[in-house]
């Protein structure tokens, strides 16, 4: 829990009351430089970034640049501390609806039976890459 627990100490806020506004389980990922950010979900669903200045809610939208996973993030709405703290059900409210948009993209793999983000599937066969690596020879 330890990107969880950096995250509630940027908003300024206990972990626990974190979680119950914005879900658990965060891990912090490159993003824009200057930039935090952290998602949540596996695969990715919700991510919060912080600018110094304040936090966005934002669907996590990885995309591959040669063998990197580059993560970009598109940003649905600003929140503020006080937010975490007195408004946790609209905020709730709002990472859900950020993580129902971002499932609509996942794809179950027909081969092994796991979901995976658009970003971890081989093409429109729906396999994911860990399987077209296996059973297709494809090479990533």
């Amino acid at each position: 829990m330890p990107d969880t627990a950096g995250l509630a100490a940027l908003v300024g806020v206990a972990p626990d009351v974190l979680v119950r506004a914005l879900g658990a389980g965060w891990t912090e990922v490159r993003g824009p430089e200057h930039e935090r950010w952290f998602v949540s979900g596996e695969p990715a669903q919700v991510a919060v970034g912080w600018d110094g200045f304040g936090f966005t809610l934002a669907r996590p939208e990885p995309r591959w640049a040669g063998n990197d996973l580059v993560w970009e993030f598109a940003a649905d709405r600003r929140f503020s501390s006080d937010e975490v703290l007195y408004e946790r059900a609209e905020l709730a409210e709002a990472a859900e609806e950020v993580a129902r948009r971002r499932r609509r993209t996942f794809r179950w793999c027909p081969v092994c039976r796991q979901v995976s983000g658009r970003e971890h599937v081989h093409d429109n066969t729906g396999l994911c890459t860990g399987c077209a690596a296996e059973h297709l020879g494809v090479r990533y």
